[in-house]
């Protein structure tokens, strides 16, 4: 009798302890979601964005979630924690580990040479691209030019125009820039799109699949991301989705239709930037990445997760910028296709994942982004 009533009691305290920690965990939870929905309002009244969103997660679970503002605009359609968002360069950790998988599956290999890989124009490679090798595109250390500013779209979107498909407009790509002088000393850090788009061409040519169709079966399917898509998102003529932003001379924010052609950059260069998705399932790819870090990743072997993730030069690995204390402290990149903006972090000491998307770009959302990354990195401490 004496032994049920402790263990009565004991139950009783046990309980009383688990009920405890429930209720300061989901205090703790309401504290933060609160915290983020103020940042994010905050960021936007102050410097007048169309909308922002971020999502926060904690050792695998979402531990706040918000979105502020309106889809377009001028227009009054809010934003919700479900809309998608054109996360621009945050596409190239996609694609480097869509090309591991390919490695792991034998159909690539990371010391792939240009002149392997392009048989049929190596002869009329610059001699100094022949050997470059796919880790080499990857990291942004194979010598070719940025394709990032503006003023060089025009040579670009000339070379493409008359190509009809997409698989040969990426192919016409990489004949044509391999076939000019590198722009900066192979094996040197230069950050370059077009390394992205030669990569995916690489991975085309060898699969017979379009990158796009690649990246669906090889991260989207596998992870179990519905809502994501290439290019701007949403329907033409309908506030479905959030709408990228373009800023005239005079500073008025003009919200683009997806149809518009100035909405996204050309699709060719879709390996080094075009994919939109929404936050959650975003958050899908990024822990698959945090959980590599720690032997449990789903895509990728524990090795193959830690070549896309060491650096080559300097903090840049494969898709990543990476920093090391010496284990790995930060995953963070960031992506814009000029007209909207995002951010993505990974912080494994403590399982922290923050994502953060605007729908305008330019240096009124890159203050604004940087003072939200600041204040999460303040409250949340990641490497404490």
């Amino acid at each position: 009798m004496m032994h049920s009533r402790h263990t009565k009691i004991l139950s009783k305290i046990f309980l009383t302890i688990a009920l405890l920690a429930v209720t300061i965990a989901v205090r703790a939870d309401e504290a933060l979601q609160t915290f983020l929905e103020q940042t994010l309002t905050t960021a936007r009244d102050k410097n007048d964005l169309p909308a922002v969103a971020a999502l926060i997660q904690i050792d695998g679970k979402t531990a706040a979630i918000a979105a502020d503002g309106f889809r377009a605009h001028g227009h009054m359609e809010p934003v919700t924690i479900d809309d998608s968002w054109h996360i621009g360069s945050n596409t190239k950790a996609l694609t480097a580990t869509m090309i591991a998988r390919l490695v792991e599956q034998g159909i690539m290999r990371f010391e792939d040479t240009l002149a392997d890989s392009f048989p049929a124009f190596a002869k009329n490679m610059d001699p100094a691209y022949r050997n470059i090798t796919i880790t080499q595109l990857l990291s942004h250390t194979a010598g070719l030019p940025p394709l990032t500013d503006d003023n060089e779209l025009p040579q670009f979107e000339d070379l493409i125009e008359s190509v009809p498909s997409i698989r040969a407009q990426r192919i016409a790509v990489a004949r044509s820039y391999l076939a000019m002088p590198p722009t900066s000393a192979t094996g040197s850090f230069k950050y370059s799109n077009l390394g992205y788009i030669i990569a995916g061409a690489i991975a085309e040519a060898r699969t017979g699949k379009t990158w796009e169709d690649l990246i669906k079966e090889q991260i989207f399917t596998p992870l179990g991301i519905k809502n994501a898509g290439f290019a701007a998102p949403g329907s033409s003529g309908k506030l479905d989705q959030p709408r990228g932003h373009k800023k005239t001379w005079w500073g008025k924010l003009v919200p683009l239709d997806p149809a518009d052609i100035q909405s996204d950059n050309p699709q060719a260069l879709g390996p080094a930037g075009t994919i939109n998705i929404s936050l959650k399932d975003w958050i899908l790819f990024a822990e698959d990445q945090l959980n590599g870090v720690h032997g449990r990743g789903k895509l990728l072997k524990s090795e193959t997760y830690r070549k896309l993730h060491s650096p080559v030069n300097g903090h840049y690995a494969l898709g990543w910028g990476a920093l090391y204390d010496p284990e790995l402290l930060l995953l963070t990149h960031t992506g814009s296709n000029g007209y909207w903006l995002t951010d993505a972090r990974i912080m494994p000491k403590h399982n922290i994942i923050f994502l953060i998307a605007m729908n305008s770009a330019g240096d009124t959302a890159e203050k604004s982004m940087k003072d939200i990354r600041k204040l999460l990195m303040e409250r949340l401490k990641p490497f404490e």
